[in-house]
């Protein structure tokens, strides 16, 4: 499924098409945004956990607090539409397409690392 599953990702544009979902090992994958921005959510068969992908390219919370333009919080955020629904999503969230490809890897693999995975029990 892993395959299709990128063949969608990459059909995603973020306006006509910017949803799509699959499994993925025991995980229920959805991936939005596109064509070079997207976000990944999984969850759990049985529903008792989430995990969001993180960009480790995400600047720092510090490097955002030293930041001298305190007036501009679009740094802060990224514009997607996911789902057909406009979101302002927190950068650390937004992912590349080999972000993405390496998320799916992660969730076949089983392997969920902290600095990459956002868990939620």
């Amino acid at each position: 499924m892993t395959v299709e599953l990128m063949r969608d990702v990459d059909e995603l544009d973020g306006a006509e098409r910017s949803l799509v979902a699959g499994r993925v090992g025991a995980w229920e994958v959805m991936v939005g945004g596109g064509p070079d921005e997207f976000v990944v959510t999984a969850t759990s068969a049985d529903g008792a956990r989430i995990a969001n992908a993180l960009s480790p390219l995400a600047p720092s919370d510090s490097a955002l607090d030293d930041d001298d333009d305190d007036d501009d919080d679009d740094d802060d955020t990224v514009d997607l539409t996911v789902g057909g629904q406009a979101v302002d999503y927190p950068r650390q969230y937004v992912l590349s397409r080999a972000e993405v490809s390496a998320a799916i890897t992660d969730l076949t693999a089983q392997r969920l690392s902290p600095d990459r995975w956002e868990l939620l029990e």
